[in-house]
């Protein structure tokens, strides 16, 4: 049986981190499109790409920290389980 450096639980809670955060991250962005500026040039749609594209790497940064964090830090009380007594 191998032996893994990193608990189950605790690659489970960053799991739960890093798509918690990434979603976090575009609802932020998306919401009224207040984080992608759109400028209305001859090339409108090579700036709404890489506006969405920005949105989209910026989550996938923000969640990456947050499984990272939780992985280095341990598991959050939020993603803990719950033990009921």
């Amino acid at each position: 049986m191998a032996k893994h450096l990193i608990p189950a639980d605790a690659q489970i809670a960053a799991q739960r981190g890093f798509i918690r955060t990434a979603s976090q991250s575009l609802a932020t962005s998306f919401g009224g499109f207040g984080g992608i500026t759109f400028v209305f040039t001859q090339d409108a749609l090579l700036s709404a790409a890489v506006g969405v594209g920005g949105a989209v790497l910026a989550a996938v940064v923000n969640g990456a920290q947050s499984y990272f964090s939780i992985l280095s830090k341990g598991i959050p009380e939020d993603y803990a389980p719950r033990i009921e007594i």
